[in-house]
């Protein structure tokens, strides 16, 4: 018994070290980026991994909670006309705007969500549809906030501290690197935590977990909202690395992309949100090659489709169950 015990927590231990030294890589290799792309690839790409919190939103909202939204791209076009408005209209500096936009979108995200408590899932994945189609004419409608069909700038500025000898779009792309690595933290924990375990249970099924206590519409509403502040925190950030929103940037296809990203990178894990984003910056590159009009959208779709055929977690779950059998192997 003992040396079996010894043996599963020398293989958790090697584990833990892998993953510590794999997460290590992929923030050296990011730090690192901006000494080898251009400005306009590092702000372009930037751009592209601000998604991640979007993409983040889903999974937490389907992955863990079950719930169906297709309205994701509203939420995170509430997070960037919010940080405009938080720091131009009323003057604040934008490290403190940025989390005022993150909590009134996830404000928005509860209040949008409430028909969810009282709809089936399928229902309100149509209700999360319509605010997505929704939500760009009223967004220009909405002039005096927005800036209408033209859109706004971001006009306060986001300068490097003075001890801290890096250009200003550098600095803005290590802003963004460190909020999206806080950010998915704070996201892995609450899988983890006690609402974490109350929303997959009610994800499982509802009415046992209510019979055990677990209060569905707190945690439903809870789960909408840090769903939905996730994805504000996305929005903001594309604001921060380019300094100008519209609203037909974040239209129905952008909802059903970042959907798409979900599902390619796997709804179980928060690091899937990485990888299905990645996809999303590679596949036009795919597409390119494949020499079809519309080729990046022909992968992208092509993907989604092998996935749900296949039942297949995703990037992450290939790689687990590669894991698994790299693992079967070696121990046979």
């Amino acid at each position: 018994m003992g040396t079996l015990r010894s043996a599963a927590g020398g293989a958790g231990m090697r584990k833990s070290i892998s993953r510590v030294l794999g997460a290590g890589l992929v923030i050296a290799a990011f730090v690192v980026l901006p000494l080898l792309l251009s400005q306009n690839d590092l702000r372009n790409f930037a751009r592209f991994l601000a998604l991640v919190l979007a993409v983040l939103g889903v999974n937490i909202a389907l992955g863990a909670g079950g719930i169906v939204s297709l309205g994701q791209s509203v939420f995170v076009g509430v997070g960037a006309f919010a940080l405009v408005v938080f720091a131009d209209d009323f003057g604040l500096p934008i490290l403190i705007a940025l989390p005022l936009a993150a909590l009134f979108t996830g404000l928005v995200g509860v209040v949008l969500g409430f028909p969810s408590l009282r709809v089936r899932d399928s229902q309100f994945a149509l209700v999360s549809f319509g605010y997505a189609i929704a939500f760009p004419p009223f967004a220009r409608w909405c002039r005096s906030i927005t800036g209408g069909p033209s859109g706004r700038s971001l006009e306060r500025e986001l300068l490097p501290p003075s001890w801290l000898p890096v250009e200003e779009l550098v600095y803005r792309y290590l802003i963004t690197m460190l909020v999206i690595l806080v950010c998915m933290v704070i996201a892995a924990n609450f899988l983890q935590s006690r609402w974490g375990r109350a929303t997959k249970a009610q994800r499982d099924n509802s009415l046992a977990a209510a019979t055990f206590g677990v209060p569905i519409a707190q945690t439903r509403s809870t789960v909408l909202g840090l769903s939905a502040a996730l994805s504000g925190v996305s929005g903001a950030l594309g604001v921060i690395l380019f300094p100008f929103v519209q609203a037909n940037d974040f239209n129905v296809f952008m909802a059903l992309r970042l959907y798409a990203a979900a599902v390619i990178g796997g709804l179980s894990s928060a690091l899937g949100a990485l990888w299905g984003v990645l996809s999303l910056w590679l596949f036009p590159l795919i597409g390119e090659n494949v020499g079809l009009g519309g080729g990046a959208d022909f992968v992208l779709g092509l993907t989604v489709l092998l996935l749900s055929y296949s039942q297949i977690d995703g990037v992450v779950g290939v790689i687990r169950a590669t894991s698994a059998a790299i693992s079967r192997r070696r121990s046979g």
